[in-house]
């Protein structure tokens, strides 16, 4: 029994086993078999990554091929490399392969930021490089892709170089040259222009109408040579004159420049083309003098010509010369400029009367500084402004500024009996009580006829913004200097009337300043001309005077002097005799810082005219003081002013009739030109080239290389020079780089550019050329390659040298 049950009991638990067994079975025998799968799968899938990783491989090396056949083969797009004979292209779009894979190439271009990485967003286009991402795509077992992103950058580099005179001469040379002393080089040209003290008049010259003229003025454009120098000339010295404006043009940077007469300004109705073209209703005839002349150029850019005259209600009338950029003429056929308006001296209240000299002078110098313009008249400075010329016409006159301020000087009427007048405090219209005598009934001073009381104005703006006139008094007088101070103007109306105006008693509105030139009893000297150096603290007054009258055995006038007006209160020579020496020297005379000619040249007696170039040189011009004699003197002498204190004649020129007014210009090219106005009636314009007399290389010059054809697109990456570039001389750079025309670089128009991709900068030292243009035409990459050098030298006896140009470009 107890066999049967343990029977039955093994028997019950064999089918629990079984049916442990079979659950378990069904449990773990899926699992076992879905294992099975996946590992199966995986080992599919690991297949078909490492064949995708294959076809991206394939890709990339294909793109270096790509690449290598041409950066042109690199545009933005999504492509699919195949085989093309021995070689990799592109085709657009993606691929399938085997139809399992997709694969495709996506080309983007590439931006940088200002510090020249790669940047994710924004920044600057780098036509050098491309970002290339290649992607390979498959659906099963499990869906997935592998990729890569890759960069492309151009690395063919080549180079560029001229260093042999063969390579350089193939250039355009302004004011450079090519030598050969270290097997190629570029300096500045020798200077073969003239020098200030080898003056020679030349052969350019012209008649003007009427004559002989009185005072020039002119300038030069101020960036370019292919503008003609302008220049204005009063060609009235009797009321009787019909012409008394002329407005020359004179070509610039020529080697023998070409004057023509551009224009005229006249009130006489027998030039006129047509009598309804005669100014009406102005009350003005054409019976006046002109006394000196300049130019104004308003805010708008119209150009103006001011004419000193010697109308008592018009003491200076504005011309209007061009108007828009355009000729403003009155009569275009026979070109007779327009009268525009004018400057009336006046006190205020108007009613008082208005101001005018006593022996019909008028307004004897002009000068202009800023917008404003000053005039002498009967020993008083007249302000006027000249912001609003363009606003005013032939009846609303220019506007006075401040009021009148007593300067020195008289009005003298030569005679049997000869006078000195001028306005007493509070007097206008035809009152004149202050009175002085003249030294001599011909109301000859120092030697010239001084019949006005000052003789030219010359204006300085220092760097604090005080505003100093420098006056070159005449006659009947002592002091020879008047400086005085614009620099505040009245406001108020009380003071406008007040007697005592323009009398010392407004700061900033008075004279500062005087000197004598001999203050010893019994001498006659008189100014002529005066002009300021234009430096930071208005430190130099250049003067002239006659240097004729002789007592006790030298001359009581010099014919030069420089004067320190460093101290506005108290201009000075640079040294003084204190005392007499040897019975031959005054007290307080000039000891040093003037100048007298020889037993020939002293006998020059200035006119009111004085230059002085780069305070190195100062050039006076006038007429034989003492004709007949058998004597003659140079009427224009040169002065070397490199040492101050011992000044020296440098060089002249004869000419007989001589000369009655010169002006100075420099042209953008560093050409240096005297125009002078001679004393006679016909071939009135003289010119003069001067420079520097140490120069042996010219100021500055340009050097444009000949064109480097790259054969195709390129990147053109950096620049290398080998120079040398002692102290005061510079070598800056420009480049151009534009596409070809036909696939040639015959007939491209270059455009220069700095590192900003402007014409306004220069690279100064080697450097990295921009890729990017400001709309001027400049393009990089491109093919066709110039380059522009700069040189410049403030030392004229050295120069800088460019031995060598590389530059690098990339394919």
């Amino acid at each position: 029994m107890k066999f049967l049950r343990k029977l039955k009991s093994e028997k019950g638990q064999s089918l629990v086993e079984l049916l442990i067994t079979i659950g378990l079975s069904a449990i773990l025998i899926p699992a076992l078999l879905a294992g099975f799968s996946i590992i199966r799968s995986g080992r599919v899938q690991q297949d078909m990554r490492l064949q995708a990783t294959t076809y991206v491989k394939e890709a990339e090396e294909a793109m270096q091929v790509v690449q290598a056949n041409g950066w042109s083969n690199l545009t933005a797009g999504t492509y699919h490399p195949v085989v093309s004979g021995t070689t990799w292209i592109l085709i657009s779009g993606s691929e399938a392969i085997a139809n399992t894979f997709t694969r495709q190439v996506v080309i983007s271009d590439v931006f940088r930021d200002s510090s020249g990485n790669i940047a994710s967003s924004g920044g600057t286009l780098d036509p050098s490089t491309k970002q290339i991402a290649i992607s390979v795509f498959w659906n099963g077992p499990i869906s997935s892709n592998v990729s890569s992103v890759m960069y492309l950058t151009r690395y063919r580099n080549s180079d560029y170089t001229e260093t042999l005179a063969t390579d350089f001469n193939k250039g355009t040379q302004n004011n450079t040259q090519v030598t050969n002393v270290s097997g190629g080089e570029i300096t500045l040209s020798n200077n073969n222009k003239a020098k200030w003290c080898s003056p020679s008049l030349s052969s350019s010259t012209i008649d003007l109408p009427d004559g002989p003229p009185v005072a020039v003025s002119a300038y030069a454009n101020a960036t370019s040579t292919a503008i003609p120098n302008n220049v204005f000339v009063a060609t009235s010295p009797y009321a009787t004159n019909s012409v008394k404006l002329a407005f020359v043009n004179v070509t610039a940077n020529t080697a023998t420049p070409v004057a023509s007469l551009h224009g005229i300004f006249t009130l006489d109705p027998a030039r006129y083309s047509a009598p309804g073209l005669v100014p009406s209703g102005i009350n003005l005839t054409n019976n006046f003098i002109t006394n000196d002349i300049k130019y104004y150029t308003s805010i708008n850019g119209n150009l103006y010509a001011l004419l000193a005259t010697n109308i008592p209600d018009k003491e200076v009338i504005a011309i209007q010369i061009t108007s828009a950029g355009k000729d403003s003429f009155q009569d275009p056929k026979n070109k007779i400029y327009k009268y525009w308006t004018f400057f009336n001296t006046k006190q205020y209240p108007a009613s008082t009367g208005n101001d005018q000299v006593p022996f019909g002078y008028g307004a004897v110098s002009i000068v202009i500084l800023g917008s404003t313009g000053y005039i002498d008249s009967g020993g008083y400075l007249y302000a006027f402004d000249l912001s609003n010329v363009d606003s005013k016409s032939t009846s609303n006159s220019l506007d006075q500024i401040g009021c009148r301020i007593l300067i020195d000087g008289y009005d003298c009427k030569p005679g049997t009996t000869a006078s000195d007048l001028k306005y007493a405090a509070g007097e206008t219209g035809t009152s004149w009580s202050d009175v002085g005598s003249p030294v001599h009934n011909t109301c000859a001073d120092g030697g010239n006829i001084e019949l006005d009381a000052d003789h030219q104005l010359s204006a300085v703006q220092v760097q604090t913004g005080n505003k100093y006139i420098y006056i070159a008094v005449g006659a009947g007088t002592n002091p020879e200097l008047d400086i005085v101070d614009v620099t505040t103007p009245p406001s108020s109306s009380n003071t406008l009337k007040s007697s005592s105006c323009g009398r010392g008693s407004n700061t900033g509105w008075k004279v500062t300043g005087t000197l004598d030139f001999n203050s010893a009893s019994n001498t006659e000297e008189a100014a002529n001309s005066v002009y300021a150096k234009q430096d930071a603290t208005g430190s130099r007054a250049y003067m002239s005077s006659n240097g004729g009258i002789i007592h006790n055995g030298i001359s009581d006038s010099d014919q030069f002097y420089i004067i320190d007006t460093t101290n506005k209160s108290s201009p000075q020579f640079l040294s003084t005799w204190q005392s007499t020496v040897n019975g031959q020297h005054y007290a307080n005379t000039a000891e040093s810082g003037y100048y007298n000619g020889n037993s020939t040249n002293i006998e020059l007696y200035p006119r009111r005219a004085l230059t002085v170039l780069n305070g190195l040189r100062a050039v006076l011009v006038g007429q034989d003081g003492i004709p007949n004699d058998g004597i003659e003197p140079q009427e224009y002498q040169v002065l070397d002013l490199t040492n101050e204190a011992t000044l020296n004649y440098c060089g002249g020129i004869n000419f007989l009739p001589g000369f009655n007014d010169l002006t100075s210009v420099s042209e953008a090219d560093g050409d240096n030109f005297v125009y002078m106005v001679a004393n006679t009636m016909e071939k009135q314009l003289k010119i003069i080239q001067g420079g520097p007399d140490n120069a042996v290389y010219t100021s500055s010059g340009i050097f444009e290389s000949q064109t480097f054809n790259a054969g195709s697109t390129v990147m053109f990456n950096r620049f290398f020079t080998t120079t040398n570039i002692p102290v005061n001389t510079s070598i800056t750079y420009q480049i151009s780089v534009e596409p070809a025309i036909s696939g040639s670089c015959s007939g491209v128009t270059y455009s220069y550019v700095g590192p900003d991709g402007t014409a306004n900068t220069t690279f100064s030292s080697n450097g990295t050329l921009p890729r990017s243009s400001s709309g001027i035409g400049y393009q990089n990459p491109g093919q066709c390659f110039k380059y522009k050098v700069f040189m410049g030298t403030t030392d004229q006896t050295i120069t800088p040298t460019l031995y060598d140009f590389n530059v690098n470009y990339s394919q």
